[in-house]
């Protein structure tokens, strides 16, 4: 080991010379602490002993700035002070300048070689620990590599879901990137609709596994106008052929006529669904009444299905276990009964009642499966394509998708990526994907700098104080220790009837001036911020002191990032 000796005393340099280098140890000699600084960075040094009182720099300054040329390095060199104090405040100071240990003069022979052995295996560990977390970094990078590439590949494969029917409304929770949860609708060739809801087996990607092929086929069978029995069918035989025994998938599947008065119902493992009548109390229960999808052979599977007649202003909803079973703060069950009391004296909106129920009881607490909840209304099937129709009108939300981000999800490298991941396949969204991209970057951004990092953007107007913001930043996001964002997505029409995403994003931190924050909106404004935010949304409105922002952006506009 190569140890450098710094002691303005030639005689201690000599004494400790001769005790170490008969343990083989390469000694370089220092006289003072500015001749100390220089060595250490003109050699490889192991570790240091350091004399306290030295002209030109003293140990302490030394040690401080050896130091910080460690944590540059990402080094870990300990440094042992030789010291003849013996007050707890000079000790106390030791430390405090960087110093590992301190050894009292006269030296003890046994004492001094046991504590440079001691020393020498932590930064042989610490040495470890690096070369692991580097490791560690690079399986990560890795990771995060392959995650965007499936994300990429299962989105693409979902993207083809209706997102404009009037007759649909959905809201998806998935509690991981990858959703074990799907949801898939198309028109069926006799001008009806086919929707088909599916939970597998656990929630992440091994859960994810399963939806690929379903996806793949789904249109293929529904174009063949196949019975809601066949089709499980064809899905059970899929899932037989590729998933182990222990993974299967619960489901529900049905077929809506095009004069929206009767449907098909097959129905395997997931909880009961409910028809609710127009007066917004449960009619009746959609039972389970098979078993769910890859588990039973084909020759003994069942394509048994129901038929229900629907009503004028009748509606089916559907759900996953995952809202059944989501959990409040003290860990109890929102539970299937929970779901019941919601429609007991009637709701005119049966998928935002469920919700605001949901939301209501759960309190923000950690979220541990796929959320799903389906809403299917009865009256004439009426799908339309990117072009709106003037003549038609809705006024309910068609789907609402909210994402709960936490102190560790904020502490990752950029969350927005996974979000429109999700968003990115709705098919109303696709020409305007890059630019929603953006606005969402903004508002986060806004959120989190300005709102729960309390950060300036005064800051910016100079290359130094750019570079001393995002430093902030850096060291303000490592120390959060309580902090949410809250984003929740709509497609809907606004009270002029026009087709608009609005997205709604709340933040835990104390607000900030809003005022202040628009007169930045002009052409010096840093990057495109909050004049992008103003000119592609039809409505921006802070709320809540700035702790909220709503912002309306028309889906059908023709724009890019060059606009």
């Amino acid at each position: 080991m190569r140890i450098l000796v710094v002691d303005d005393q030639a005689t201690n340099r000599a004494i400790l010379v001769w005790l170490l280098e008969d343990e083989g140890h390469e000694i370089i000699e220092a006289k003072d602490g500015l001749e100390a600084v220089n060595l250490f960075q003109e050699s490889s040094i192991d570790i240091v002993l350091m004399d306290v009182m030295m002209p030109v720099m003293d140990g302490l300054e030394a040690a401080k700035k050896i130091k910080d040329l460690c944590n540059d390095g990402g080094l870990h060199v300990p440094i042992i002070f030789l010291t003849a104090l013996e007050d707890d405040k000079a000790l106390s100071e030791c430390l405090d300048s960087g110093g590992d240990d301190f050894l009292s003069k006269p030296y003890n022979e046994a004492v001094l070689k046991a504590k440079i052995s001691a020393h020498l295996r932590i930064r042989e560990l610490t040495q470890q620990i690096k070369e692991k977390n580097t490791e560690l970094t690079l399986h990560n990078s890795r990771w995060e590599r392959e995650k965007s590439i499936v994300s990429h590949i299962f989105n693409r494969a979902l993207e083809h879901n209706l997102s404009d029917c009037r007759n649909l409304r959905s809201h998806i929770a998935p509690a991981s990137t990858f959703n074990g949860d799907i949801l898939l609708s198309a028109p069926s060739p006799s001008g009806g609709l086919y929707v088909f809801l599916g939970d597998f087996t656990g929630h992440g990607l091994g859960a994810s596994i399963g939806t690929l092929p379903i996806a793949n086929s789904f249109d293929q069978l529904v174009n063949r106008h196949l019975s809601v029995g066949e089709i499980a069918s064809e899905f059970n035989r899929m899932l037989l052929s590729m998933l182990p025994d222990y993974m299967f998938c619960c489901a529900t599947l049905l077929e809506l006529n095009s004069h929206g008065n009767s449907v098909q119902l097959w129905s395997g493992g997931l909880p009961d669904g409910y028809i609710i009548a127009a007066d917004g109390v449960i009619k009746e229960a959609i039972v389970s009444r098979n078993i769910p999808l890859g588990i039973e052979s084909n020759e003994n599977f069942s394509q048994g299905f129901e038929v229900k007649k629907l009503e004028e202003g009748e509606k089916i909803i559907l759900f996953t276990d995952g809202i059944v079973e989501a959990e409040n703060p003290q860990g109890e069950f929102f539970t299937e009964e929970g779901l019941k009391n919601v429609f007991v004296s009637g709701v005119s909106d049966p998928l935002g009642s469920v919700l605001n129920k949901l939301d209501a009881f759960t309190q923000g607490a950690e979220q541990h499966d796929d959320i799903t909840l389906v809403e299917v209304s009865g009256g004439k099937v009426s799908i339309r394509g990117d072009v709106i129709e003037e003549s038609i009108q809705y006024e309910g939300v068609r789907w609402n998708i909210r994402f709960n981000l936490d102190v560790k999800d904020l502490q990752r490298a950029n969350p927005v990526e996974e979000i429109m991941s999700v968003l990115g396949a709705q098919t109303l969204l696709r020409p305007n994907r890059d630019v929603i991209g953006l606005l969402l970057s903004e508002l986060y951004s806004n959120a989190l700098e300005h709102g729960i990092l309390q950060l300036s953007s005064d800051m910016k107007r100079t290359e130094e104080g750019f570079i001393e913001y995002y430093n902030q930043r850096r060291t303000r996001l490592s120390l959060l220790k309580d902090a949410y964002i809250k984003i929740s997505c709509k497609l809907i029409y606004d009270e002029e009837k026009e087709l608009v995403l609005r997205i709604k994003m709340e933040d835990s931190g104390s607000g900030f001036d809003v005022s202040a924050i628009m007169e930045g909106a002009g052409e010096d404004s840093f990057g495109r911020g909050v004049s992008l935010i103003h000119r592609v949304c039809k409505r921006t409105e802070y709320m809540k002191n700035g702790c909220a922002v709503e912002a309306d952006f028309p889906v059908n506009q023709k724009l890019n990032l060059d606009d």
